[in-house]
């Protein structure tokens, strides 16, 4: 006996042997419901690197993209240094990519930050 996933029904046997539901309406009610989690999941995801992006793109604001800034201006706490969309290389360095913001350490307490394309 399948259940639909949905109204917890029994699925009638002329639907596809694959179908979660027993209708073709509680399948776009529970399509809907998986969207609405993921895009959750997604924005959970999203919302802390889009943050720390801007708040790279305000230091770069105030001190200009590829200038050394020493640590000690930055606040550390606003920063979490394991988030990251990729990497990338400059100057001979791997870098932290954060979407087309970048960022790199050289010496104890530099930084720089990059525009990435």
């Amino acid at each position: 006996m399948r259940e639909c996933l949905y109204c917890e029904e029994t699925i009638p046997n002329n639907r596809h042997k694959n179908a979660l539901t027993c209708s073709n309406e509680h399948a776009l009610l529970y399509k809907k419901e998986r969207e609405a989690n993921n895009y959750i999941k997604v924005r959970n995801t999203a919302d802390p690197i889009i943050k720390l992006r801007e708040h790279f793109i305000d230091l770069a604001d105030e001190f200009g993209f590829e200038v050394p800034i020493d640590l000690n201006y930055v606040s550390p706490f606003k920063i979490n240094w394991s988030l990251k969309t990729g990497t990338f290389i400059k100057e001979g360095c791997t870098g932290v990519a954060l979407g087309n913001i970048g960022y790199i350490f050289f010496k104890p307490l530099i930084l720089k930050i990059y525009k990435l394309c």
